[in-house]
């Protein structure tokens, strides 16, 4: 059901940029399709040239308009490249994130501090992949929320409950990472203090999206005459456009703009620590005198490599975040500020921002890939288990009289190993 209905989402999709209309034909077809809820205080209206009663702006007979409004709604054939590119998004967002919490919980050696930041990251990551991208997408080309009211105050709750809790899991790693790495004598970071922080994120997420859960509602655009018509129904929410507004410019502050200071200010310090190889605590004797570069342990060097690595990772990870979740921001701010009455560029600048943010959310198990030696390590193995479960599963094959016993065993990590034992003559 979910699959049928992102097909259909998509396809809508492109039907708007094939037959983009101007502002001016836009705006008229909406003065002339849809009956204004508020201001209507019947649903009849009277038509000058006949003195039969009016149901609908054009006039027409109940099953036309009906039609009318399934045809506009409906998608054309040649929209099927973009279905592709989006059932791949969605197929290796799922994938790639599933991964990455598989790879921190099998194996015990990955589960760092870090890494478990990276998996909660992770999870909310698969949250809006699952959750937000077939249904939000659906909703843009077709001007239809499907799924009831309670499912648009979930829906829109859980957007938000994501979106905070990756903006506020990347906030955490850059500060553990800074004192990690600039302060490794006045922080601890433990696996336990990790864990408390990740669920201080999630409540402290829960709150903040907590207007959406409350506020949602959903409105429909055809007159009272065709309540039993699914289409042209919208989720969103019922306060006033100056609170709505207000509410987005204290997302992007308290979501976007004071995060990424704090990001950029850690991760400088992280940068200039580590490149300039002046590390505290590991350039320094019994005596306090600091080490010349050559003069440094072998394990030294290959510690700061190390670091050097998981600092570019998850710099490129911030630097993509902002990238993909910007436009988003600026989506809701011009939208609810009313800065551009141009539907039609908000319209793709819509589809466009909200692309980006599941490219954002499919993309880091690929950056973890390319950029980390252990996460591309335990995804091979996972994949080679999946490709081959017969290879690493226990076997034990009895021999005839005077033969041997191949006994095959799998790890964890399932790579497999074969012993050979000679048996005995009965």
């Amino acid at each position: 059901m979910i699959m049928y209905i992102f097909i259909y989402g998509l396809l809508k999709c492109l039907s708007l940029l094939n037959k983009i209309p101007t502002s001016q034909d836009k705006e008229r077809f909406f003065s002339r399709f849809f009956i204004n809820m508020d201001n209507s205080t019947e649903d009849v209206q009277s038509d000058e040239s006949s003195t039969a009663p009016c149901y609908n702006a054009y006039c027409l007979s109940d099953e036309d308009y009906i039609n009318m409004v399934e045809q506009h709604v409906q998608p054309n054939a040649g929209e099927w490249i973009l279905v592709v590119i989006f059932i791949i998004l969605f197929i290796v967002g799922l994938v790639g994130n599933f991964l990455v919490c598989y790879a921190v919980i099998k194996n015990s050696q990955m589960r760092t501090v870090t890494n478990l930041f990276i998996m909660n990251l992770a999870i909310a990551d698969f949250m809006v992949i699952l959750i937000c991208l077939p249904s939000s997408l659906l909703v843009d080309v077709s001007e239809t929320w499907f799924f009831g009211e309670v499912m648009c105050k979930i829906f829109l709750y859980l957007q938000t409950v994501s979106v905070a809790v990756s903006v506020l899991t990347l906030s955490a790693i850059s500060i553990e990472r800074w004192y990690a790495i600039c302060h490794p004598l006045s922080f601890k970071s433990t696996a336990s203090r990790a864990r408390n922080i990740i669920l201080t994120i999630w409540l402290l997420s829960a709150c903040v999206a907590s207007p959406d859960l409350v506020t949602a509602r959903t409105y429909r655009s055809l007159p009272i005459r065709y309540n039993h018509v699914k289409w042209l129904v919208s989720c969103r929410p019922s306060w006033s456009q100056r609170s709505q507004f207000i509410y987005q410019m204290f997302l992007f502050i308290a979501l976007y703009l004071l995060p990424f200071c704090l990001m950029a200010f850690t991760y400088t310090r992280i940068t200039l620590v580590l490149w300039r190889e002046d590390i505290p605590g590991v350039n320094e004797t019994a005596g306090g005198h600091r080490l010349m570069t050559e003069n440094r342990n072998p394990n030294t060097n290959a510690q700061l490599q190390t670091r050097r690595k998981a600092a570019k990772m998850l710099i490129t990870v911030v630097i993509v975040f902002g990238i993909c979740n910007l436009p988003v921001h600026i989506l809701n701010i011009v939208r609810y500020a009313k800065v551009s009455n141009n539907l039609n560029a908000i319209s793709i600048f819509s589809l466009i921002s909200r692309f980006l943010c599941y490219v954002n959310s499919a993309i880091n198990p690929i950056i973890y890939n390319f950029m980390s030696a252990k996460f591309r390590k335990e995804f091979k193995s996972v994949c080679l288990c999946c490709v081959s479960p017969l290879e690493h599963e226990q076997q034990t094959q009895r021999p005839k009289s005077g033969g041997s016993y191949n006994i095959s065993y799998s790890r964890t990590n399932c790579q497999t190993e074969q012993f050979t034992l000679i048996s005995v003559k009965e």
